[in-house]
């Protein structure tokens, strides 16, 4: 105990900055998408040389379509952040459903207590590898430089040590994902003659395209395999060419530098009754002890020094071998060290291609509901904060000394007519038009221009509300809408309506003024349509 505590009081520097290091990466990759966001809206809002700041200082010509550039950019910086979690509502379904067709259905990545373990871990390795490496670290530098060197050095191969066996634990736990694939080839797909090779591209939202398919040929859409479908050992083999290395190493270390010591010992000894004999005062001594003791007859005097030396020899010989002897289980600890990162890697990791992603959105949930409720909550919060950005954008542009009287006006509609609300209405019919048709039409245009064109009132919490502005672009609209019987506008007539959330009917039905509880039953008709097609 009292050695732990000196060497805590000795060390607490490297020790502190290693575990700061550590927590910091883990703290990264556990709130990775949150530090994104938080960077994003930092170089937008930094002051002087943030991009707001130079926007408010740089000359705007509005677009064609009625957007100033800089603010869709700010609208697609924040729509690249909102899309992940612009879900549809069975999205837990679907995740639920991708990661039982994996067969990854119930496990889980590692949590605090594990992580803790593995830096306990690195930290363990870290000081043996220290100790060993410490004596022949820069033999000219001086003790303490030799110490923060073979540190920095302990550091980097344990955190190789670790890096290495995650990777191996991952590559076993695919190679059974692969060998099972193989196994119900050999049982259900052999004999039909079918094709070891994925068949379709299959993802999260796509999960529900190969329910008919075979087990073997669900697993294989999802894994990613060579050509032959075969188990691959690359990162095993370096793994163990690595370990071996190193616990070889440290122990023919620990073996040699023992050697040296022993014949150190020995030299020194020889040295010290060489300068005995050399010694008057000494050579004075030994004669006056010599008078007073019995002398030994010469071979009584040989047989004695002889005991003398083979005992000392057996001595030497039994540390020798009891240092040793610890220097193995040394390095055995070293490697089932390594085998326990082998198996946590192993057990707390994912093949599939996107099995963390439909993890990481049920993990936390119970049902659908609570996960619609979270992403509703977070895009909403990122809604506002868009919203918020884009008014202090046209604030910072609106203050510039020179400013013709157009653009004033033009921004000061854009705060009705230019909201991020209004972006992501572009973007879903956009996207569902280009799913429709492989060409962009010119119905796709005049809707991006009707979204654009029709202004609403918009604030940083509300949606979007409609106020009667006549613009000629609405006006075939306000046509088809004033008829006894209302049917989607003929630029609609290529969006798909099933694919649409609640938010996105609520746009059209106010852009093109319909009656949404009309457009969700079309909505609710086609859904019934496509499931009726699918079940034939």
């Amino acid at each position: 105990m009292d050695e732990l505590k000196l060497f805590l009081a000795a060390y607490w520097q490297l020790i502190t900055v290693f575990v700061s290091f550590m927590l910091f990466v883990l703290a990264l990759k556990v709130w990775w998408s949150e530090v994104k966001f938080f960077v994003m809206r930092t170089g937008w809002s930094f002051p002087l040389i943030g991009r707001l700041a130079r926007a408010g200082r740089s000359d705007h010509k509005l677009g064609g379509d009625g957007w100033y550039p800089i603010e869709k950019r700010v609208c697609s910086d924040f729509y690249e952040h909102y899309k992940d979690f612009s879900q549809s509502p069975d999205y837990y379904e679907k995740c639920d459903d991708y990661l039982n067709k994996v067969e990854e259905s119930g496990r889980s990545e590692k949590g605090p207590f594990l992580w803790a373990l593995i830096i306990g871990l690195i930290l363990l390795e870290a000081v043996g590898f220290a100790y060993v490496l410490a004596p022949f670290m820069a033999k000219n530098a001086s003790s303490n430089e030799q110490t923060m060197l073979a540190w920095f050095v302990a550091f980097l191969l344990s955190i190789a040590a670790v890096f290495l066996t995650e990777l191996t634990g991952k590559e076993w736990h695919k190679n059974s994902l692969l060998k099972k694939i193989r196994g119900w080839w050999e049982i259900e797909g052999k004999q039909k003659k079918l094709n070891l090779m994925p068949e379709k591209d299959i993802s999260i939202d796509k999960t529900y395209n190969d329910n008919n398919s075979l087990k073997f040929q669900q697993v294989l859409n999802r894994v990613p395999a060579n050509a032959s479908v075969t188990p691959t050992y690359t990162a095993t083999v370096i793994t163990l060419v690595y370990i071996c290395f190193l616990a070889v190493g440290a122990y023919l270390v620990r073996s040699y530098t023992l050697d040296a010591d022993n014949t150190e010992m020995v030299n020194q000894a020889v040295m010290f009754e060489q300068t005995a004999a050399d010694d008057p005062m000494a050579l004075l001594e030994q004669s006056a002890e010599s008078e007073d003791d019995i002398a030994l007859p010469a071979e009584l005097a040989q047989v004695n020094e002889t005991a003398t030396k083979k005992a000392e020899d057996e001595a030497t010989s039994a540390r020798s071998s009891a240092s040793r002897v610890t220097f193995v289980i040394l390095s055995v600890i070293f490697v089932m060290i390594q085998v326990v990162g082998i198996y946590f890697g192993f057990a707390f990791s994912y093949a599939g291609k996107e099995s963390v992603k439909a993890r990481n959105y049920t993990k936390n949930f119970n049902s659908a509901e609570e996960l619609n409720d979270w992403l509703e909550l977070k895009k909403d919060l990122i809604a506002s904060q868009a919203e918020a950005y884009l008014q202090r954008l046209r604030e910072k542009m609106s203050r510039r000394a020179v400013i013709s009287s157009d653009e004033q006006e033009a921004l000061q509609v854009g705060s009705t007519q230019r909201t991020f609300h209004h972006y992501l209405a572009n973007q879903a019919v956009k996207k569902q038009v280009q799913a429709t048709t492989p060409i962009v039409t010119q119905s796709s245009v005049v809707v991006s221009q009707v979204v654009a064109a029709t202004p609403v009132v918009a604030s940083v919490q509300t949606e979007p509300t409609p106020v009667e502005v006549a613009t000629p672009a609405a006006a075939p609209v306000q046509v088809a809408a004033q008829t006894a019987e209302q049917s989607l506008p003929a630029e609609l007539a290529d969006v798909d309506l099933t694919k649409l959330s609640e938010e996105d009917l609520a746009v059209l039905a106010e852009d093109f003024e319909l009656d949404l509880a009309w457009l969700k039953k079309q909505q609710r008709l086609a859904i019934i349509k496509s499931k009726s097609r699918t079940s034939v």
